[in-house]
């Protein structure tokens, strides 16, 4: 609080105060009071003002000022009120109160949301292992019954299948870190095991693989790995132009492993670029390509952000797509306390 906006809403006061001294003044000019008497009198009356609004406005500076510093340093703001504890003049203690109930009424309001959206992951969770129950059923009677019809079945079953895992991700996206299993891996053993999830698409849409420098340690959730490399995968094949080809090499470096999965698609947009990692963005490929979501490359940020990872793409319109995962070192994955 600064001096000058505390005299300015005082203004209204001070100026009574001047006109009562002004009017005294002239009162007792008129009845002939000693000069110096008057003075003195409005002298004392001038300090007493003076120190009462001094003492009011060094309360209400320290009060507010506490307030702030407060403010600043608590993350859950909802409870300031309970933090300051009871303030010292009236107005305060009104806006103190209107604050208190405010925030409980926020806290509540909190509490529900994260109620119905616990109610919400725990539904999808259970929705999802129950739907997987007939999927696997129906890819058991594809399996002993194969021909033609039934192969093009089958394709459309392990879509339906990426997509109740993609739901299941997005489900958990905000604390899926607690399912994480850090563990010591190479990059050939993830890239075998992506490739072996979507072998079949690969070998519908033509592939050919081509890999290098993947025997690589690297310290990572196998799992979550595997997915997010599933997503670049399924993508590489969504958008691909002619026979699929696929190069996926690898590089160590210093303070991390390099994993680069190069495509001959479509490419993307300059204009795109930037936005390709935003939730439900799409852009030019998606109005082409009906069934994008742009939810897959939304969940591999989030899931390497959360494993001290690092994603990039690099694409050019027509001459195909390059994605880079950078995977931390194995003290640097203590460091972070994963």
């Amino acid at each position: 609080m600064r001096a000058v906006d505390y005299l300015a809403d005082r203004a209204f006061a001070l100026a009574c105060f001047a006109a009562a001294e002004a009017l005294v003044f002239g009162l007792l000019w008129l009845v002939e009071v000693p000069l110096v008497f008057i003075l003195f009198a409005g002298g004392i009356f001038l300090a007493a003002f003076a120190a009462a609004l001094l003492r009011d406005f060094f309360r209400k500076r320290r009060y507010y000022g506490r307030l702030l510093a407060l403010l600043d340093q608590m993350d859950e703001k909802t409870l300031l009120m309970e933090a300051a504890g009871r303030p010292a003049f009236p107005e305060a203690r009104v806006v103190a109160h209107i604050l208190q109930c405010n925030g409980k009424y926020l806290n509540d309001q909190l509490a529900e949301q994260e109620r119905q959206s616990r109610e919400y992951r725990e539904f999808l969770d259970a929705w999802v292992h129950e739907i997987k129950t007939p999927i696997a059923a129906a890819r058991l009677i594809v399996e002993n019954d194969k021909n033609p019809t039934t192969l093009k079945l089958d394709g459309e079953l392990r879509r339906i299948d990426a997509l109740v895992e993609l739901v299941l991700y997005y489900a958990r996206s905000g604390d899926v870190e607690k399912d994480f299993r850090v563990e010591s891996t190479t990059l050939q053993a993830l890239v075998h095991a992506a490739l072996k999830a979507c072998s079949r698409p690969i070998i519908q849409a033509g592939g050919q693989v081509q890999t290098d420098g993947l025997d690589v340690p690297v310290c990572a959730d196998r799992k979550s790995c595997v997915f997010i490399l599933g997503q670049i995968l399924t993508n590489a094949v969504k958008y691909r132009q002619g026979a699929l080809r696929l190069e996926i090499s690898g590089k160590a470096e210093r303070n991390r492993a390099l994993l680069t999965i190069r495509d001959n698609g479509t490419g993307i947009d300059a204009a795109d670029l930037p936005r390709v990692f935003d939730k439900g963005f799409t852009g030019q490929n998606g109005r082409r390509f009906p069934h994008s979501t742009g939810i897959g490359l939304y969940l591999c940020r989030e899931l390497c952000r959360k494993m001290n990872m690092e994603i990039a793409i690099d694409s050019e319109k027509g001459r195909g797509t390059a994605v880079t995962l950078a995977f931390p070192t194995e003290s640097m994955l203590q460091g972070a306390g994963l």
